[in-house]
């Protein structure tokens, strides 16, 4: 049976079915949820109303509020008040009810206004006006005077004048003062008020663009209460109110809000210390709940698309609809003809791709229409994220758990493994990643010395940027076209096909777009005067140059701002300069020390250098300072009072821990020719999870949680069934992108599935996200010592086409792909950059 499963798993061609239909039956799955569970709130705006609980729910012990509302199934939008005069910009926002509407009102004004001061009579009409809003209070806390009703009437007309939210309620002092039966006259008041709301509902459009809704009788902490209303309210006079608001809300559609009560339920520690009045912080979620419920369907969204909460998404535009109907449709029928063709034993159509391209090219698709599904819909639930000391540390020691367990020899044929080989790499980048999105996904960056961590690793993917290209491009002395559009479509394939689907923006994965800037950076250092590359002398001073260079073009104000201008205007595009040149500067010079490692590696590694002795003679003394380094640098970085101070800091120190780092990881044979499985193969795929877990392991653009409401709403259920199909989607995704990268690049053209040790060869000789390195010490000056980010297997390449000439029954003409002519390699480029062109000139939000 085990042969089998392994057998199965060689074979790629079921490995890429079994793929697509994991992948479809996923989003069919949801969606079939969605149509059948959802369909009667498919906004959310139900949700944000009625339902919702606390993240960060309280215990008995706990003395201090909550401060994470989640509505059930969506997120809530901080309102700034610069978004809050945008959406109410000229309109009036009322209030009429007792003190506990009085404090939702105070909430809004702070909301609007941080530093207003709360004044005016204690039972009296107020008024507030700032940029261009008015919100106003009115005193009446048994709804019998004039201007709540004369409020109503205006909702009846379509004019500007008419409240934009308007939120009503009353209760307790009927249930205090009314001492003989409180509940016939608080009845009749609402069913006045009511009446007035359903007559203003009938005779205008009036949907959430502009509403009027009651608050719950809210609830108070009855032990807190002061003597006098607790002899004067009942319990069961306030359970009352509330049934017969819901009774109402059941016959005649009236909204409630009954949300505001769900905040209090159970959690005295959301009330003052009188058990009367939630706390400010409470008050303030109350008031954004009548925010997102007026202002999220109203505001025009660009990324981060994080108002998921009574939003209705936008529907496709033309590049959207064309992903779409290409994925969901025109490669299904292909797919099709090709298996009936194979089924019937007749000849596939021409314009129909192999199978192995085929099967690669339904991942990829599918993978961006799962994309889309999961953050550019109302299909799947979206969460906030919640961050917890706890929460966040077992993760991480479950992951080094798996690390460790999954230990294991390098099995490769040399004895002792060279610095920084293949699996070494893989590994490192692996735990990196698991450490990334464990960050991402438990909002830690909220912690400084764990966001300080997280930059090391950041940098640390870029020092071996540096290391393998520099490595590659001094052993190989591979400068070609071939190389360059190789490298740059694997490492961008995926980055840039999602901002079409997703309506975001390449820059915003930042991660390729930051590691193709380096590589071009680190090609032109190489690449001039590369012939006096065997010069150290000259070599140092050329990468000190290009130093000099790139600091110069990022920091110097007003360079930047001229390229991207120019790149915008011509391509359409509006990529954020300031957020650019943050991300360079904060690893500015990381690159260049992995350059200088793989120089200092290659000259003293060559038996022939007199050098060459220094490595073995001052092991301890690297050791020891290296330990040292790591104890002080942590010291130094778990210290910083913030992030933002630690941030001046790191492009300066961030080499401190990766050269101690790695001179430890390699300190013996032993360390060195161990690794872990588990890591290395989530380093094999760390591109495709970086990029991925924007939208469908995250959600909101990252500003939150994708949420497959599995597990009845179990965070851990959630977060396991989530990881699993986000980590199977994201290996898949590797190795079909790797396919596709290969195709473009004019090595599969008419060829079929290709055989599995091909496959593995392939993937063990570089198609991978950052440098691989041979493992075959003695081979290492005339092989890939340290192959870099993206890199393609030409040799497999040339045994492919090889391959689909003999089927076709011809001979390799040996054409670099180079050449020239509409089928070459330079053409097919300039072709697919012309498309990406063409789509953004008519791009259309």
């Amino acid at each position: 049976m085990a042969s089998r499963l392994r057998a199965l798993w060689n074979d790629k061609a079921v490995v890429h079915r079994t793929t697509v239909a994991v992948i479809f039956t996923a989003i069919v799955a949801v969606i079939f949820r969605y149509c059948f569970f959802d369909a009667r709130d498919p906004s959310k705006c139900g949700a944000l109303m009625n339902e919702g609980y606390w993240l960060d729910a309280p215990g008995p012990s706990d003395i201090g509020p909550p401060n994470q509302w989640q509505p059930s199934g969506c997120m809530l939008h901080p309102y700034k008040p610069k978004e809050i005069s945008t959406c109410l910009e000229g309109r009036r926002v009322v209030f009429a009810g007792d003190s506990t509407i009085r404090q939702v009102f105070w909430a809004m004004a702070r909301k609007l206004d941080p530093k207003i001061e709360m004044k005016g009579e204690k039972h009296a009409d107020i008024t507030v006006d700032r940029s261009g809003v008015k919100l106003q209070f009115y005193w009446d806390p048994f709804m019998n005077g004039t201007s709540a009703i004369k409020e109503l009437k205006r909702l009846e007309k379509q004019s500007s004048q008419r409240p934009a939210i308007m939120l009503l309620g009353t209760g307790l002092w009927f249930a205090r003062f009314e001492s003989s039966n409180p509940l016939k006259p608080w009845k009749d008041r609402i069913d006045a008020v009511v009446a007035n709301m359903n007559t203003a509902r009938k005779s205008t459009d009036l949907t959430h663009d502009d509403f009027a809704l009651l608050s719950p009788v809210p609830v108070p902490v009855w032990e807190r209460l002061s003597e006098d209303r607790r002899k004067a309210m009942k319990p069961e006079t306030v359970d009352e109110m509330n049934q017969y608001l819901m009774q109402l809300s059941h016959l005649h559609g009236l909204e409630v809000a009954w949300a505001f009560n769900r905040m209090t339920e159970g959690v005295p520690q959301a009330y003052e210390s009188s058990g009367l009045h939630v706390l400010d912080s409470i008050a303030e979620k109350q008031a954004e709940t009548l925010l997102n419920l007026r202002c999220n369907a109203e505001l025009q969204q660009k990324y981060p698309y994080d108002r998921t909460c009574c939003n209705k998404y936008e529907l496709p535009n033309w590049q959207q609809w064309a992903i779409l109907v290409t994925v969901l449709a025109m490669l299904p029928v292909m797919s099709y003809l090709r298996t009936k063709a194979q089924n019937e034993g007749t000849k596939t159509p021409k314009w129909v791709p192999s199978e192995n391209i085929l099967s690669a090219l339904l991942i990829f698709g599918f993978s961006l229409v799962f994309c889309f599904y999961a953050d550019r819909t109302q299909v799947f639930n979206k969460l906030h994220k919640s961050y917890t000391n706890g929460s966040f540390l077992l993760l991480i020691f479950l992951t080094a758990v798996a690390g460790f367990t999954t230990l294991k020899k390098s099995s490769q044929t040399a004895n002792d493994q060279p610095f920084l080989f293949r699996d070494q790499t893989d590994e490192w980048k692996g735990w990196m990643q698991f450490a990334i999105l464990i960050y991402h996904y438990t909002g830690a960056s909220k912690v400084p010395w764990i966001y300080g961590f997280i930059r090391v690793t950041v940098a640390s993917y870029l020092f071996m940027t540096g290391y393998g290209h520099t490595f590659y491009f001094y052993k190989k002395g591979d400068y070609s076209f071939k190389r360059i559009a190789g490298v740059m479509l694997r490492l961008n394939l995926l980055s840039c096909a999602l901002p079409y689907i997703m309506k975001t923006d390449y820059l915003f994965y930042y991660f390729a777009p930051l590691v193709s800037w380096w590589y071009f950076i680190v090609y032109f250092t190489m690449r001039i005067g590369k012939e006096y590359n065997g010069n150290t002398r000259f070599l140092l001073g050329k990468i000190g140059a290009s130093a000099v260079i790139a600091t110069a073009i990022t920091r110097i104000p007003g360079i930047l701002e001229i390229v991207f201008g120019i790149v915008n205007y011509i391509f359409r595009t509006s990529w954020d300069v300031v957020e650019w040149r943050f991300r360079v500067f904060l690893d500015m010079w990381i690159v260049y020390i992995g350059m200088l490692v793989a120089i200092a590696y290659i000259k003293l590694s060559d038996p022939h250098s007199p050098h060459h002795h220094l490595i073995s003679q001052h092991r301890q003394k690297a050791v020891l300072i290296s330990i040292v380094s790591l104890l002080l640098f942590f010291l130094f970085q778990t210290t910083r009072e913030t992030k933002f101070i630690y941030n001046a800091y790191h492009p300066y120190i961030s080499w401190i821990p990766i050269l101690a780092f790695i001179t430890l990881r390699n300190a013996t044979p032993n360390l060195r020719n161990t690794y872990s499985a588990a890591f290395a193969w989530i380093g094999k795929c760390s591109l495709e999870t970086f990029t991925l877990q924007f939208h469908i392991w995250l959600a909101a653009d990252t500003k939150g949680l994708l949420d497959f409401g599995v597990m009845g709403g179990s965070w851990w259920g959630n977060m396991v069934v989530s990881t699993a199909v986000f980590l199977y989607t994201s290996d898949a995704v590797a190795g079909a992108t790797g396919v596709v990268t290969a195709w473009i690049m004019g090595a599969a053209a008419g060829s079929g599935q290709r055989r599995p040790e091909q496959q593995q060869q392939q993937q063990n000789q570089g198609i991978s996200l950052l440098p691989t390195v041979n493992t075959n010490q003695q081979a290492a000056a005339s092989q890939d010592h340290g192959k870099p980010q993206g890199t393609v297997d030409e040799d497999a390449i040339q045994r492919l086409r090889e391959e689909a000439n003999a089927r076709r029954g011809t001979k390799s003409s040996g054409r670099n792909e180079d050449g020239a002519g509409w089928t070459g390699l330079k053409a097919r480029c300039a072709l697919l950059l012309a498309a990406l062109w063409v789509m953004n000139l008519t791009y259309s939000s």
